[in-house]
């Protein structure tokens, strides 16, 4: 049963993926927009909050973690929109696992911690992988989407790490809390400038349109995220990891049946050749991350 409701975090969580893709390609123009309005629909959580706890005012160190946290946030959202711009939904989610090198890699760099002969191999099929989905033969060129996803990734390795700090500290309703908040305060600094002013007063209309659907790719991500926390209460963490990692799996097979009701309004190549070619790529990288993680 847990096993089953674990699968269902990264099946959430793709779809929550698709609804970002159609939002970035097919509603807001320009990247600040979409991130201010994704951000402060957030703060629509902190009210639910209040049924699991009171959140309250933390350490001033424990505070200013979390107010890094809040800037990942806010600011990983512009290089993972503009990577949605540019490959295929699937794949991006796929490079999601480019973070779970980031770990290990700096663990090597920072305290000379050695990793095994099959960790290394794991290492390689991921970023073998990765590079394979990107590179186009024709130009031979890496697309931008590989370096953009390496930046998110990292920044969403970060972002984990400092939040197991903070839970060391507080309760997840008061990380929650000041997160969301610090968070929206963030986004709104966006109306300082010009130009993003404009554009956002402007987008406001397309927001209110599409309001339901933000809602909805709320209720996506934090379902997503109950999925896995009730899993990890039952489950090994190595277990949910490798379980997460089929998200990009899931992400193809749900743009696929999204294509059948509704037509070509996703970013996801389908051809039979290029769904091929991604599988493989997918399940060599569910592979690496094992071995990483093992």
């Amino acid at each position: 049963m847990y096993v089953f409701i674990a699968f269902l975090s990264p099946a959430v969580h793709a779809l929550s993926c698709i609804v970002d893709a159609h939002l970035s390609n097919n509603v807001f123009e320009k990247i600040p927009s979409l991130v201010f309005y994704a951000t402060i629909s957030n703060i629509l959580i902190i009210p639910f909050l209040f049924l699991f706890g009171t959140p309250v005012l933390p350490p001033l160190e424990v505070l200013t973690v979390l107010f890094v946290i809040a800037c990942i946030e806010v600011f990983y959202q512009i290089p993972y929109y503009l990577a949605l711009r540019n490959i295929d939904t699937s794949i991006v989610v796929a490079l999601f696992s480019l973070g779970k090198i980031a770990v290990p890699v700096l663990a090597y760099f920072i305290v000379d911690e050695k990793l095994s002969f099959w960790q290394y191999a794991g290492f390689a099929l991921i970023v073998s992988s990765g590079f394979f989905l990107n590179f186009d033969l024709k130009k031979c060129k890496l697309n931008s989407a590989f370096f953009l996803m390496l930046i998110v990734s990292v920044l969403l390795s970060l972002s984990t790490v400092l939040s197991k700090y903070s839970l060391q500290n507080i309760d997840f309703v008061t990380v929650l809390f000041w997160v969301s908040l610090f968070a929206t305060i963030i986004s709104l600094l966006f109306l300082l400038f010009y130009q993003s002013r404009i554009d956002i007063v402007s987008c406001f209309p397309a927001y209110k349109k599409k309001i339901k659907l933000f809602l909805f790719n709320e209720l996506l991500n934090q379902g997503g995220t109950f999925f896995e926390t009730v899993a990890l209460a039952h489950l090994p963490v190595l277990m949910i990891k490798s379980v997460n990692a089929s998200q990009s799996i899931f992400t193809l097979m749900s743009g696929f049946l999204l294509y059948k009701l509704f037509g070509d309004q996703f970013k996801e190549n389908l051809d039979m050749r290029e769904m091929i070619k991604k599988l493989i790529s997918f399940t060599v990288i569910i592979v690496g991350i094992g071995l990483v993680l093992r």
